[in-house]
């Protein structure tokens, strides 16, 4: 996942790792939210679990925006 070059770069991602988050993400024309995790960086790309067993590189100039998912207590699952 990690390229040669990437060490000079701070990631910008690293703090959503992990984190279930929703990535707005612009394809042609249309603004596509993705519900997902991220689990890695490169310095040209986003690594993100969309669902379990599909894990997708997402390039970062087509990313708008994130924010993390929040789930209330009554509706989390033991």
């Amino acid at each position: 996942m990690i390229g040669v070059g990437t060490k000079d770069c701070s990631p910008a991602y690293s703090s959503w790792f992990e984190k279930s988050v929703v990535m707005l993400v612009v394809i042609r024309q249309f603004w596509v939210p993705i519900p997902c995790r991220i689990l890695g960086e490169s310095s040209t790309h986003v690594y993100v679990r969309i669902l379990p067993g599909w894990e997708v590189d997402i390039r970062k100039n087509l990313i708008l925006a994130l924010g993390e998912v929040v789930i209330a207590m009554q509706e989390r699952v033991n």
